[in-house]
C-alpha cells in the first residue's frame, strides 16, 4: 500500500473551479462576492479555486496558464475607487516614428531663383 506524498496539499484536491474573465477595474466576480486581483491580469481569463464550504467572503486562488498566481480577496470598494488605472491616450501615436523629410526647396526660394534668371 503506497500513502500520499507528505508535502501534498490534500486540501487542494478537493477545491472547486470556475472561469472568470479579470475586469478593466481588475476585479471578477464569484457566486454574487466580487474579488479584487491583479491589475496584470485584467482582460486575461483566469482560474479560480476556492472551497464550496469555507464561509462567504473568504480570499481565493487565482491561476492563469496552470500556474497558481495570487490569492483574490474580497472586493473593498472605497480602496478600489482610489486604484490608479492607466487612461488610454486621445492622441495617436504611431508605433514607428515618423520619417523625417529632408529639407527641399522652399517656395520662397524658388521664386527668388526664378526672379534672377527672368531678370
Amino acid at each position: 500500500m503506497s500513502y500520499p506524498d507528505a508535502a501534498l496539499d490534500l486540501g487542494a484536491l478537493f477545491l472547486s473551479e470556475a472561469s472568470r474573465r479579470v475586469q478593466r477595474d481588475r476585479t471578477v466576480s464569484l457566486n454574487g462576492i466580487v474579488y479584487d486581483t491583479d491589475a496584470a491580469l485584467v482582460g486575461e481569463k483566469v482560474t479560480l479555486r476556492f472551497d464550496l464550504q469555507a464561509p462567504p467572503g473568504r480570499s481565493i486562488e487565482v491561476w492563469h496558464q496552470g500556474q497558481r498566481l495570487a490569492e483574490a480577496t474580497p472586493l473593498d470598494a472605497y480602496a478600489n475607487c482610489f486604484v490608479r488605472r492607466a487612461r488610454p491616450s486621445r492622441n495617436l501615436e504611431p508605433d514607428t516614428p515618423a520619417l523625417q523629410s529632408k529639407p527641399g526647396l522652399a517656395l520662397r526660394a524658388l521664386r527668388q531663383h526664378h526672379e534672377r534668371e527672368d531678370g
